[in-house]
């Protein structure tokens, strides 16, 4: 019998899932996996160090047209659970119970993996989920009393969190925020 996730480590899967994170099918089973370029090789060494137990032994690099690193998960029961309410038909999903889901910690990674500033407004790059998925995620911000509207970019939306919240937000996630992505945070 596997030993669970723990509660940090399934925290970073879901807020890694929100972003550059990925559930993919293995063998009847599934990995996680996240990818990320040569910059950011010490952000795939964090969240590999988090998964230590889950984790392949390995960071995974590669130096061809484009120098990446990518970590890789063991399959895990609990990955097909968190696959099962991820995804739909192979496509990534917001899953209905992603205000229960959702963490400061969670949260934190997520912004670290497609959150962004501009104008002073935090960012959410959620332009690969449909619409009705960026409504889920706006009702689940709620439960932070962190208030976001749908922000047009180009053909696609994405989140914006009001200014007015910027130092709830701050004050949520800035406990966990890697010191090389604190530049990312609004100033409250």
């Amino acid at each position: 019998m596997e030993k669970p996730l723990s509660k940090v480590q399934r925290e970073l899967i879901i807020g890694s899932l929100l972003g550059d994170g990925h559930l993919r099918p293995h063998r009847g089973k599934v990995v996680f996996e996240f990818l990320q370029t040569a910059r950011r090789k010490f952000y795939v060494e964090w969240k590999h160090s988090i998964l230590k137990g889950v984790a392949c032994p390995k960071i995974y690099h590669s130096k061809g047209n484009r120098e990446y690193y990518k970590m890789v998960t063991r399959t895990h029961p609990e990955l097909m659970e968190l696959y099962r309410f991820f995804y739909r038909e192979g496509r990534k999903i917001v899953p209905e119970k992603i205000k229960e889901m959702l963490t400061p910690f969670a949260l934190a990674v997520w912004f670290m993996d497609d959150g962004s500033k501009s104008r002073g407004s935090v960012y959410f790059n959620t332009q690969g989920f449909t619409v009705d998925d960026q409504f889920r995620l706006i009702r689940a911000l709620r439960k932070f009393h962190l208030i976001a509207n749908i922000n047009r970019d180009g053909m696609y939306y994405r989140l914006r969190l009001l200014k007015r919240h910027n130092s709830r937000f701050v004050e949520l996630v800035g406990p966990y925020i890697l010191e090389e992505f604190k530049k990312k945070l609004p100033t409250p």
